[in-house]
């Protein structure tokens, strides 16, 4: 029966100290904030889909505003 338990109790502790970070060359990450590579990575992607967004705006209002400049797709 202990056999059976091992494997379950290893992996416990190999989740538990993946989660709390021990064993990482830096130490656990720090608990006030995010990771800074996470929250550039978050603030790249916001940046990026904001800017699709003016630019499908953009092309929006030319195309109502002004028929004709836009080349046709087809």
């Amino acid at each position: 029966m202990s056999r059976s338990v091992e494997p379950e109790q290893r992996l416990a502790e190999a989740l538990r100290a993946r989660a709390t970070g021990a064993g990482r060359v830096g130490g656990p990450a720090p608990r006030g904030g995010a990771d800074p590579d996470t929250a550039a990575t978050r603030t790249a992607i916001v940046l990026a889909l904001a800017a699709g967004l003016l630019v499908g705006i953009l092309f929006a209002l030319l195309s109502l505003l002004a028929p004709g400049v836009l080349p046709p797709l087809g």
